[in-house]
């Protein structure tokens, strides 16, 4: 190659460098193992990975101010008066009440002592009349009546404006069908029901609005009888007489009250308020809960789940007066009489004396300090308020066990010094067995009357059985020597049920067998006199020759306590004769 093609070659290479040089690289190259400058768009792209590397770079103080931001912003939501309207609203419309007890059938057509049906009756049904406290009758469904001046006829006019929880209306057929019924339910199949004291009361409808009650006798007691929840008869069309205490309708009540159930579990019934009552009640959902004992009770109290609870053993429910923000309301339940009964058929048993002796051997206010028990002592069938009521008549068996002794020692008995128990010439130790349905506050009375009486020289052997054994094999078959049981009892004094001989047999509350023709007609002339003077005399001669008898033990008045929150706006319980009469207003409840 010749100098002057070198030379033009180095030249050419030349100009092409600074042609290069002079080339400006495209923004679309990608220059390998060179950082490039990221954008927004490429950013957002990788926002994950970037915030996982600033967290690993930053942690752990990134990731407690994150907490911090998080925590703020929730307190933020929770201080904010729209969330707090959410969550008073939704608490304010539900209220939730506990009780001790278990559900029996909720079909008010079958006569209950069972606290739990009785609540749930005052809240789902209304009643054809009511009964005021010092026992006068209230309009109800009934608005109006007339009696005769014999007393054997009522006639009464009906409201038609009632409404069942399905929309229905309430008709006549539904009244006349509720005693009819139960009627039918107690003659033919035996049934203890609002209609077995209606047997021989015949019942006719005058017109759309108007019936007529005809009475083989005048009974002062009659509007008590007839002081029932009525039932609707569309309801039970398609049942089977012999199939209505097993229907749908005894856990699932469709009545004309202020709530209806909607939902009902073994421990807990739900309620809501009936569109169709004539006043839309201002808690919406009512929810009842039920507990086996004190101590669940407790649990759900003090976890903050109940708005209200109530019971019959204060002492149990004494922890409430920890927490402040709740009402502790107490009432004496004068239709509650707690008694151990006599059994008169027993041998031992039948003569007034040995029960006359144990009375005297019962310290009725040690028991009740004993057992922690709050509640009123009783001495006779028929509550000091009543105005039936007279103390000059009543043998009041005061603790006297020097009393006890002398009678116990006329009938056979002696002490043993060395036992310190009464015995007989042949050496028989005075004993007696006690039955009881098995539960706190009652095994609590056992104990403590069998620790007094050993005291005193009498063996008491327990028996503490359960709520069926009590009511099938005890109540209904009367095999018993003693038995302790809770009776209720009416507005009214009638006492007939309790005391008649003719009520000696079950499903009848003559549990202890007692019989005395002057007792039977002294109840069967006041339940005929509808002179207030005349009855109270009548009462009073029966108060004398029962308690003389002595075919009970009569121990005491429960009081209810009922503890509800403060804010809860409810009327006052003070005067209340039944537990479930705390819902006679109920659809005026606020929270």
């Amino acid at each position: 190659m010749s100098k002057s093609e070198v030379s033009e070659k180095k030249n050419t290479l030349v100009s092409m460098k600074d042609a290069f040089l002079k080339i400006s690289p495209s923004k679309t190259v990608i220059k390998v193992g060179i950082k490039q400058k990221e954008n927004l768009r490429d950013w957002l792209w990788n926002y994950p990975s970037k915030i996982g590397g600033f967290f690993q770079k930053t942690s752990p103080i990134s990731f407690i101010l994150v907490f911090l931001l998080f925590g703020a912003i929730l307190f933020s939501v929770f201080r904010s008066e729209t969330f707090a309207n959410v969550i008073s609203n939704e608490k304010n419309d539900v209220f939730v009440e506990g009780n001790i007890g278990a559900i029996s059938s909720f079909n008010p057509l079958f006569s209950t002592q069972n606290p739990v049906d009785s609540d749930i009756h005052a809240l789902v049904f209304e009643k054809f009349i009511n009964i005021s406290n010092d026992g006068k009758p209230e309009a109800g469904i009934a608005t109006n009546w007339v009696v005769s001046s014999d007393g054997k006829t009522y006639d009464f006019t009906i409201s038609l404006e009632h409404k069942w929880q399905d929309g229905e209306m309430l008709t006549m057929e539904d009244v006349i069908f509720t005693f009819e019924i139960a009627k039918e339910l107690s003659s033919k199949l035996g049934y203890d029901t609002i209609g077995s004291s209606l047997q021989e009361v015949q019942i006719l409808e005058m017109s759309e609005d108007k019936l007529r009650f005809n009475l083989p006798e005048s009974n002062a007691t009659f509007f008590e009888a007839i002081s029932v929840y009525i039932v609707p008869q569309h309801k039970f069309e398609d049942v089977q007489l012999a199939d209505i205490p097993f229907s749908s309708f005894a856990k699932y009540p469709l009545g004309s009250g202020p709530y209806e159930v909607y939902r009902s579990e073994p421990n807990v019934v739900y309620l809501k308020a009936s569109r169709h009552f004539w006043v839309t009640p201002k808690i919406e959902t009512f929810i009842y809960r039920l507990y086996s004992d004190y101590e669940s009770l407790e649990a759900a109290f003090r976890n903050g789940i109940l708005d209200a609870m109530g019971g019959i053993d204060s002492s149990n429910m004494s922890y409430t007066q920890e927490y402040r923000g709740y009402e502790i309301k107490e009432v004496t339940l004068n239709s509650r009489l707690r008694m151990i009964f006599f059994n008169t058929r027993k041998d031992k048993l039948e003569g007034k004396e040995i029960r006359q002796a144990l009375s005297y051997l019962t310290n009725k206010e040690e028991i009740i300090n004993q057992s922690n028990i709050s509640g009123v002592i009783a001495n006779g069938p028929i509550p000091s308020t009543s105005w039936a009521y007279d103390k000059d008549e009543i043998s009041v068996y005061d603790y006297n066990p020097k009393k006890a002794a002398e009678i116990l020692k006329n009938l056979g008995y002696e002490k043993n010094e060395n036992t310190g128990y009464f015995e007989k010439e042949d050496k028989k130790i005075l004993s007696f067995s006690l039955s009881y349905y098995e539960n706190d506050i009652n095994e609590r009375i056992a104990q403590s009357l069998k620790e007094l009486w050993k005291e005193e020289g009498v063996v008491l052997n327990l028996e503490p059985l359960s709520y069926k054994q009590i009511t099938q094999e005890i109540v209904a078959t009367r095999d018993f020597e003693l038995l302790m049981f809770e009776v209720e009892t009416t507005i009214d004094p009638d006492q007939y049920n309790l005391w008649h001989s003719l009520k000696s047999n079950y499903p009848d509350l003559n549990i202890s067998g007692y019989s005395y023709e002057r007792v039977d007609i002294l109840l069967e002339d006041a339940r005929r006199n509808n002179k207030l003077e005349t009855r109270k005399s009548s009462y009073s001669l029966f108060q004398r020759y029962l308690t003389q008898d002595a075919p009970a033990l009569f121990l005491y008045h429960p009081n209810y306590t009922y503890v509800v929150k403060e804010s809860v706006d409810m009327a006052d319980i003070s005067e209340i004769f039944y537990p479930y009469e705390r819902f006679d207003n109920i659809e005026y409840w606020s929270k």
